[in-house]
């Protein structure tokens, strides 16, 4: 009985968890290219009665009545799969009522939304679309995909590159996305797998909390309360891709009122370049505070966050356009999915008056009457000056904060008394680089990776963590290619 109730409880985890999605190249052929052309024509087709109900102001033509007018339409005939002319259908729906949605709240209230949205825009001729393949269009077997051979991609390896398989042991690959490249002689293999959830390990094996403070100068900044490390990660990547992406969609901005040829896309290509790389930096940041975790044995990761944090916030002109624009939700979420991966306990509560108050004086925290003088004070932005004679970094003092939330007093008397008699040595936080451009390593920091080598190249998460002594030196190390170019095919 008890296993049948675990089975259950894990199916229900597994559909409440999000399922992860893994990209690769590989080569393209041309009946994926002509596939491809041809599902862009039926999202066009499918999106032509759409809008045009929407402007006359009619009711919307149902999909099934969509899906059978285009049946036999020379285009899905050129599809040449009725499964994908569904799956058109049902993307270019789901885009005009996203577009509805955004479009009648906007209606409603004109500051709940930057500008007006637009329409979806109809594919130019030679634009391609992506096709998506269900669990009954495509076989797995010994860490192979095997997809239909109208295709031509042929048989597609599913491991990584260092040879270690994909799909672990209760892994499901439940569906395969085929999106167009850039250069017409690639493809990208999008690869939905549904994980099989962690079980929460035993209190007695985990021990200790991670807590995250949220910031913009200092992304994120955490506090190991079992190890008495800090650490931050530094903003800088997440403000040079908002002032970057910025700066030149204004400048193709100015080109579209200017008639010039293709300033209006290239504004648009742009804009989702840095979507796209926001929303890396976030994963990968997420994923280091789940390794680190992980690799220390913790029990909990607690980050703070407000509700409406981001409304009315008075930090200057440029802070509060940098702060607006960060994506800190997206960050959470995929804390979230990452820990709920991981096994561990993700908990997320409210941040209020923990960078301000003095916890290591044990002052209590939450609003105080007009004219109350707190026993800190912030010097500068990210330095506060305790009362007992400590300098400590503002973000470390909120995270010290965030424990109290979770713990209360007597975790904050358990944390002073780990720290002994010189506590301001040990919250020093030390920062991580995640991504970017580097200096190069020295063999002798005692650091060495041939990652590190290089300075101008991205560091993979257990490196960033080695290379700022937070885990202990990687123990092997595999060759890697210098210049890595498709996914590897199966023989």
């Amino acid at each position: 009985m008890r296993r049948a109730e675990l089975k259950v409880e894990d199916e229900a985890k597994a559909a409440a968890l999000p399922p992860q999605t893994l990209r690769r190249r590989v080569r393209a052929s041309g009946c994926m290219l002509v596939m491809q052309e041809a599902a862009a024509q039926v999202r066009n087709d499918a999106n032509a009665p759409l809008l045009s109900a929407h402007h006359a102001r009619t009711k919307l033509p149902s999909k099934i009545d969509l899906k059978k007018e285009l049946k036999h339409a020379p285009t899905a005939i050129a599809l040449g799969r009725a499964k994908q002319v569904q799956y058109a259908v049902d993307d270019a729906y789901a885009m005009v009522a996203s577009f509805r949605s955004n479009l009648f709240d906007w209606i409603k209230d004109h500051s709940s939304r930057c500008g007006k949205p637009k329409p979806p825009q109809f594919y130019r001729r030679g634009q391609r679309a992506r096709l998506r393949f269900d669990y009954q269009d495509f076989t797995v077997l010994h860490d192979r995909l095997y997809l239909p051979e109208s295709l031509g991609l042929g048989v597609i390896a599913l491991v990584d590159r260092q040879g270690e398989p994909l799909l672990q042991p209760g892994d499901r690959l439940v569906e395969v996305r085929i999106e167009p490249c850039r250069s017409r002689q690639w493809v990208h293999v999008d690869l939905v797998i549904r994980r099989k959830p962690a079980r929460l390990m035993p209190r007695l094996l985990l021990r200790g909390n991670l807590f995250i403070d949220l910031g913009v100068a200092r992304l994120v900044t955490c506090l190991d309360d079992e190890n008495l490390l800090a650490f931050f990660v530094s903003g800088g990547a997440a403000k040079a891709i908002l002032q970057r992406g910025a700066k030149w969609h204004a400048q193709f901005r100015i080109e579209s009122k200017l008639w010039i040829r293709h300033g209006k896309r290239r504004a648009g290509q742009l804009a989702a370049r840095s979507a796209r790389q926001m929303d890396d930096l976030m994963k990968k940041v997420a994923l280091l505070v789940v390794t680190y975790a992980q690799v220390h044995h913790l029990a909990r990761v607690v980050v703070g966050r407000n509700v409406d944090w981001k409304q009315g916030v008075n930090m200057g002109k440029r802070q509060n356009q940098t702060f607006a624009f960060i994506p800190q939700a997206k960050l959470i979420a995929a804390l979230r999915t990452k820990c709920a991966r991981a096994g561990l306990e993700f908990i997320e509560t409210e941040e209020s008056y923990t960078s301000k108050t003095d916890h290591l004086a044990g002052e209590a925290m939450g609003p105080k009457p007009k004219g109350y003088r707190w026993l800190g004070s912030r010097r500068s932005r990210g330095d506060f000056h305790s009362s007992v004679g400590l300098r400590l970094q503002a973000d470390v003092n909120g995270c010290i904060g965030l424990g109290r939330k979770v713990g209360g007093e007597e975790w904050l008397a358990e944390f002073r008394q780990k720290l002994g008699a010189s506590p301001g040595t040990r919250l020093v936080p030390r920062k991580v680089q995640v991504n970017g451009v580097g200096p190069e390593s020295k063999p002798t920091a005692g650091t060495w990776h041939h990652r590190l080598l290089s300075p101008r190249t991205w560091m993979s998460t257990q490196v960033a963590l080695v290379k700022a002594r937070l885990i202990p030196d990687l123990q092997c190390v595999t060759p890697v290619t210098r210049n890595p170019r498709a996914f590897p095919i199966a023989a």
